[in-house]
């Protein structure tokens, strides 16, 4: 059941089994995990219930409807704008349906630096395979390519750089393009129409418009959390909530969820809560052709160039390169330049294409109140990866040079286009600043990392805080590093496995 919060007149107490705190990749999975063996769940979403009747693809209405602080917020010194979904679904209602199974060489190396020897590749494939089930995930091909991703194949086929299509959980998609904003013909397989679906029919209790404040906890046990919920039909009238549970579950995601923890002071001896978040930092260089494009129209990302991510090579380092694209008000926005500069590039928009390139960083930030309680985020790329972000910007000039592009526009701040490809060592010289060129995160992780020594870490293998007896964690922030792909798969696969030691107690 979704509670409907326009009928609310009251305070609100509840008891359950199990309250999970967000409603995302990971919160949805362990709802409809625990609820199908019978447990009663109560789902705790700060953001609003919203279906595809809603999706209107204007982008001023969707971005304050389905993200937090209405688009983005960014770091401390606008090293990077950090994206994430707030709706019951969280950010797989705006995802691009990307589907990456943890990378082999990943989990062997959190066996050997953090002790993580029950994650290995043939321990999670039956979790990546009942994940991929559920949210119908399947290879792309051909006839998923639009013209966007067209230019990506031929000037990566050109420059014999390795790629290969992408898997998605999409199912009969028309190829509207507005991913982003949502789908409002509901062929996303998201979380919030398969797992949490699902959930509800099971009997779990989903309340949106409810904020946590703390996870109530004594002697070393939670009890419960406490929070607020907005009634919205009666101008944003609140009432306080609290949820009775003996096992509480944080999957409000890589940045909320150590807040939650701090404000909880739920123990951290090692002040460990906010550290080591990566932003697995994606940038996106633009290219201006002479024939249309129109990437806004088909699938938005079904090809990937993964040449320049080696992980046998080195398990740091590296980037994926995608085709990248967006509706006007975001293309608009992300673009550089000013006045005329700025509208001869917004004249070229049908004629654009556009490379986005995820950095695999080492760069490790933090998430710490401010004197309001909001979140503070401190990243700075280090030297690797500024240099991995070099070579990725002349990489993508390339491939779109090779594949005919006439000029090619960088993310800096102030316009900089290149108009051949002698010109691109003029990245070496412009370099990597602190807030220069832009960067976007839309995959934070690794905030309340897991490990096996609870001095490293802050929960174990399966997402069980080390220090309080009923307390998971199952989101991205249990990645201990960049998990080096979009993490939304690795996210379920994991919380799975947390579901199933909350039934094993």
């Amino acid at each position: 059941m979704i509670l409907d919060t326009s009928t609310i007149k009251s305070d609100i107490v509840l008891s359950a089994d199990v309250c999970v705190v967000g409603s995302g990749a990971g919160g949805s999975v362990v709802a409809a995990e625990l609820a199908a063996e019978g447990k009663e769940v109560v789902v705790v979403e700060e953001g609003r219930y919203w279906t595809s009747e809603d999706f209107t693809q204007h982008e001023e209405e969707m971005y304050p409807r389905l993200y937090r602080e209405r688009g983005t917020k960014p770091t401390a010194d606008y090293t990077a704008l950090v994206s994430q979904g707030r709706a019951l679904g969280g950010s797989t209602l705006t995802s691009f349906c990307l589907c990456f199974r943890t990378p082999r060489q990943i989990l062997e190396h959190w066996a050997e630096r953090f002790g993580l020897a029950e994650l290995s590749h043939e321990a999670l494939f039956p979790y990546f395979e009942r994940v991929e089930k559920r949210i119908s995930v399947s290879e792309m091909g051909p006839e998923h390519l639009n013209a966007n991703n067209r230019v990506l194949v031929r000037g990566a086929e050109r420059l014999g750089l390795r790629g290969r299509f992408m898997r998605h959980n999409r199912v009969d998609c028309l190829g509207c393009g507005y991913c982003a904003i949502g789908c409002a013909y509901d062929r996303k397989a998201d979380a919030l129409t398969t797992y949490l679906s699902a959930a509800s029919k099971a009997g779990a209790r989903i309340v949106p418009d409810a904020h946590v404040d703390k996870v109530l906890h004594e002697r070393g046990a939670v009890t419960g959390v406490t929070g607020r919920l907005t009634v919205r039909a009666k101008g944003s009238k609140r009432y306080t909530l609290r949820v009775d549970a003996p096992t509480v579950v944080l999957a409000a995601g890589a940045i909320e969820s150590p807040m939650l923890w701090s404000r909880s002071s739920l123990p951290d001896p090692n002040r460990l809560a906010g550290k080591g978040l990566h932003l697995h930092p994606y940038a996106i260089v633009a290219g201006l052709f002479e024939e249309p494009i129109t990437s806004w129209q088909g699938v938005p990302q079904s090809y990937v160039v993964d040449e320049f991510l080696n992980l046998d090579k080195s398990i740091e380092g590296g980037f994926l390169a995608m085709s990248a694209s967006a509706q006007p008000i975001a293309t608009a926005s992300s673009l550089p330049g000013l006045g005329r500069d700025h509208r001869r590039l917004m004249d070229g928009y049908a004629r654009m294409a556009a490379i986005g390139f995820f950095l695999h960083d080492s760069s490790a930030g933090t998430i710490e109140p401010d004197a309001k309680g909001q979140a503070v985020i401190e990243y700075r790329l280090n030297d690797p990866d500024k240099a991995d972000a070099i070579n990725a910007l002349k990489r993508s000039c390339e491939i779109l040079f090779a594949a005919g592009a006439k000029s090619v526009v960088l993310p800096y701040n102030d316009l900089l286009e290149v108009r051949e490809r002698a010109a691109i060592r003029s990245i070496d010289e412009r370099g990597i600043l602190a807030n220069d060129p832009l960067f976007i995160s839309f995959h934070p992780q690794g905030s309340l990392p897991m490990g096996r020594d609870p001095k490293k870490s802050m929960v174990d293998a399966f997402g069980a805080s080390h220090r309080v007896k009923g307390l998971y964690v199952a989101d991205a922030s249990v990645l201990p590093t960049s998990v080096a792909v979009p993490p939304q798969e690795s996210v379920m696969a994991l919380a799975a496995r947390t579901a199933e030691r909350v039934l094993r107690g």
